[in-house]
């Protein structure tokens, strides 16, 4: 399942449990983001134990709303119970190690974040 815009490219790879995003994401609000939203609903929905990865490395930007709909996707699979987390992020994106330590927080034993 995959999600692409112009500047993007989101995919869910069920047989690896991964959820990559590439690009630049910077739609307005939750609606800007639905199809990403929906994609992520989707991969929790398949989802129903062991390690869940969010590959971010080659995300080079990432805006609020797409934080919170990264938070929304965290907090399903913490609710679900049962899964595991690991954020592969990279040192290039300097962004990524403010955002995604943050999201720690949502999702206190089960998550990992990795950077390469």
């Amino acid at each position: 399942m995959e999600v692409r815009g112009e500047r993007f490219e989101i995919t869910w790879h069920s047989a690896s449990a991964t959820v990559r995003c590439a690009g630049t994401l910077d739609m307005r609000g939750k609606e800007g983001y639905r199809q990403i939203i929906d994609l992520l609903d989707e991969a929790v929905s398949r989802t129903s134990s062991g390690i869940v990865t969010l590959d971010v490395k080659a995300l080079e930007f990432l805006n609020s709303s797409g934080i919170t709909a990264l938070g929304g996707f965290i907090i399903k699979l913490r609710n679900k119970g049962g899964i595991r987390l690991a954020i592969r992020c990279s040192h290039i994106h300097t962004w990524q190690a403010r955002s995604m330590k943050g999201l720690e927080k949502l999702m206190p034993e089960g998550l990992e974040i990795i950077f390469e």
